[in-house]
């Protein structure tokens, strides 16, 4: 049932945005006679007068069914996972509409994933993370946009606070820690008292160490993609959350280069991010950020020789072999000294070509090898350091070279 407002909660607004797109929901699932609701944070983001281009929608019962009819409609692609009871209509605009079967929660043991099983809205709201999560708009013809907020969850958007429903709420699911962060600090509220010590007291006692490695990076990669990054891991390292979970953490230095790298691409972000930890083979990260995040964090070794090297091909031979990623993250969190060489390597450098390559080598009679490299890593030194300028000096050094092979 719909819970009356309290004082100063906020109110849905009289004209709701998208309302004959979420007219058409409500009206597809009274088709196959089940009731439809906006839910989650697309709810607790209207009430805040927010807008995003994704929506949340729960529906009592053939979500497949619903979810089929609303891809028909739209000309799009539906895709269903019957053991989750949920799926997603793919729209045109690259937006997207998650549609779920209300459903109650049953955890087995700590961080462990639910059993779920068919509930109603109610019980349905019961599950969530937080009050503010916990809220839904009826979209069913007849009843559309009756709020439903049986845990004040407009009250705690009133009171500006993260609060979680129920005592247990860290321990069933340590990953709520992470996002009690992640909300408190995107949308400038406090965790309310009671919540932070429960999120402490879980954190002190290990659950988030129960994590599986794919949903602790999961929970990494949502905060590199926040615009407020750099107070979110900020909060992350004061809580020890991330100690929670990896054996080891760089905290030196890491919030001050975590700075510099403000406005970069998440991904960059996130091998940053994967730099500073102690990660194994249990964590299933990409072979290139896992290779990006080596390099950063290896790079002491380099710094040194590429704060003294003085000519372009020296600087050229030094970052090569370093993954691009790594580059961009570097180019941004070093000194002054050490940056310059690798952003003149990346803005020019590594776009130099030569008119001696594999081609014109095998032209000559060069078979691909050690000595095949030489030659073309010669040639291109010679050109980025001036020694040669035209074609035809590349041309002619790659012969004197290839010759000096064939004597050899």
């Amino acid at each position: 049932m719909a819970s009356k407002p309290e004082a100063g909660a906020p109110a849905p607004p009289a004209t709701l945005p998208a309302e004959p797109l979420l007219r058409l929901l409500g009206g597809t699932g009274s088709e196959f006679g089940t009731r439809t609701f906006l839910v989650g944070g697309p709810v607790r983001d209207l009430l805040l007068g927010l807008s995003g281009p994704d929506l949340d929608i729960a529906v009592e019962s053939s979500p497949d069914l619903v979810g089929r009819a609303l891809a028909e409609r739209f000309g799009t692609r539906f895709i269903y996972h019957r053991r989750f009871m949920s799926g997603t209509v793919q729209l045109a605009d690259g937006s997207h509409i998650d549609i779920t079967r209300t459903r109650t929660e049953e955890y087995p043991g700590p961080a462990v994933l639910p059993r779920v099983r068919p509930a109603g809205i109610e019980d349905d709201l019961v599950r969530r993370d937080f009050t503010i999560n916990a809220l839904a708009l009826e979209l069913s013809p007849g009843s559309f946009g009756r709020l439903i907020d049986p845990h004040c969850g407009r009250l705690d958007l009133a009171r500006r606070r993260v609060r979680v429903l129920h005592d247990a709420s860290f321990r069933d699911d340590p990953t709520r820690a992470y996002r009690a962060i992640r909300f408190a600090v995107r949308l400038g509220f406090e965790i309310e008292p009671g919540t932070l010590a429960l999120m402490r007291a879980a954190i002190r006692e290990g659950f988030p160490g129960l994590l599986t490695p794919e949903r602790v990076l999961y929970e990494l990669r949502l905060v590199c993609a926040e615009p407020l990054v750099l107070p979110m891991v900020e909060a992350l390292l004061r809580e020890k959350l991330l100690h929670a979970c990896f054996d080891s953490v760089a905290e030196r230095g890491l919030l001050r280069r975590l700075q510099r790298l403000a406005g970069i691409d998440p991904e960059l972000l996130f091998v940053f991010l994967l730099s500073r930890l102690s990660l194994t083979d249990r964590f299933p990260v990409t072979t290139g950020e896992r290779d990006a995040a080596r390099a950063v964090r290896e790079f002491d070794r380099l710094r040194p020789r590429l704060a003294r090297a003085r000519r372009p091909s020296t600087v050229h031979r030094l970052l090569a072999p370093i993954p691009g990623e790594a580059l961009e993250v570097l180019a941004r969190t070093e000194a002054a000294a050490v940056r310059r060489p690798i952003r003149l390597y990346l803005d020019r450098l590594r776009h130099v070509r030569t008119a001696v390559d594999g081609r014109f080598l095998r032209s000559l009679g060069i078979r691909p090898g050690p000595a095949f490299r030489r030659i073309i890593e010669k040639v291109r030194a010679a050109r980025l350091d001036g020694r040669v300028g035209t074609r035809e000096q590349e041309i002619e050094l790659g012969r004197r070279l290839a010759r000096r092979q064939g004597n050899g």
